[in-house]
């Protein structure tokens, strides 16, 4: 199983903890997978790096039904 280098230095620190901080390192990881079960599907999970845009309607120009003058 390959791993990427934050992850590898998780499961290090996870190594490190006492068995108390073991227990409430895997206790937390449960209540958040079980969050995220019970979440709405549509519900996308927050990001910090990013903002919401209000929509707007496209202005096109080029759309505008005009009439055909041919002669």
């Amino acid at each position: 199983m390959e791993m990427k280098l934050d992850e590898q230095l998780l499961v290090t620190d996870f190594r490190k903890l006492d068995p108390a901080g073991k227990k409430e390192l895997l206790d937390y990881a449960v209540f958040l997978v079980r969050k995220q079960r019970t979440a709405p599907v549509d519900e996308s999970p927050a990001a910090g790096n990013q903002c919401g845009l209000e929509p707007k309607e496209e202005e096109r120009p080029e759309a505008v039904k005009e009439p055909i003058f041919t002669e």
